[in-house]
């Protein structure tokens, strides 16, 4: 008692549903906007890359009310779970 209900995903809000090597960034994007999950692709530069990743790396954002669907259809083309990058 005393918790706010969680709030319901906001389709006005951008969020990232992944991080993957950029050299898959773009089928993934592509695949996502083909099955109806509107998609971007931005690449990724870090100040470090070896820190984080051994190669160039991409995110991929989606609006948040569509944030999971995106995430198993990116889990099905890897093979596993999408990586996030904690900032």
């Amino acid at each position: 008692m005393g918790r706010d209900e969680p709030k319901p995903p906001n389709p006005d809000r951008t969020v990232e549903a992944g991080w993957v090597p950029a050299w898959q960034s773009q089928m993934i994007c592509d695949e996502l906007n083909a099955e109806g999950v509107p998609a971007v692709v931005t690449e990724d530069y870090g100040l470090n890359p070896l820190m984080s990743a051994s190669e160039p790396m991409a995110r991929i954002f989606v609006t948040e009310d569509r944030q999971a669907e995106a995430q198993e259809i990116i889990t099905e083309i890897l093979g596993h779970e999408p990586r996030r990058r904690d900032i």
